[in-house]
């Protein structure tokens, strides 16, 4: 019987393409970098960079806007320590590195907004639920909201084509032609 491995997680994890830096690397340089997995307690992501486990670097996240909580992006700093670098299967002569970060130094606030970002996040990944009692009167209530969106859709268009030049052009055309036969 094979033994399994317990999950160390403490924190959900969902996948995330945000866009970050990471300083404090053993030269001083800056690395941008782009990350594969977020959670509130670490991050995943790639780098041409190897970083030895154990190593403490400063990370700045962009955060998207999300919700009703984050009307525009964020950056979120904070201090984290690598906790895995492996070399990724790919092309050899530029080799890639596969870094988990656990971070160990986060605002309060900070820590927050990313919890409710990956909650957001996850949350818009289940599916709906069905209400159970009786469908129809929810669908006629989508159909009626849709239809009013529709016509509130088409409302707002038509004044974007009385201001067309072309639009514009052939209404002058017309008002000079009954100005000339009178």
């Amino acid at each position: 019987m094979a033994l399994r491995s317990q999950e160390r997680r403490n924190a959900p994890r969902i996948v995330a393409k945000l866009a970050m830096q990471v300083a404090g690397a053993n030269d001083g340089t800056v690395l941008t970098t782009e990350s594969i997995n977020l959670s509130a307690s670490g991050i995943q992501f790639l780098s041409r960079a190897f970083l030895s486990p154990l190593t403490k670097v400063q990370l700045t996240l962009l955060l998207p806007p999300f919700g009703s909580r984050l009307r525009r992006e964020r950056m979120v700093q904070c201090e984290a320590i690598v906790v895995r670098c492996e070399e990724t299967d790919g092309a050899r002569s530029r080799p890639r590195y596969d870094l988990a970060c656990y971070f160990s130094d986060v605002e309060s606030e900070d820590r927050i907004l990313i919890e409710q970002y990956v909650g957001w996040r996850s949350l818009r990944r289940l599916p709906a639920l069905a209400p159970a009692a009786s469908p129809a009167p929810a669908r006629k209530a989508a159909r009626a909201a849709n239809s009013s969106r529709q016509v509130a859709a088409r409302k707002a268009a038509k004044p974007a084509a009385k201001k067309r030049p072309a639009a514009r052009a052939k209404a002058a055309a017309a008002k000079k032609k009954r100005r000339s036969s009178s």
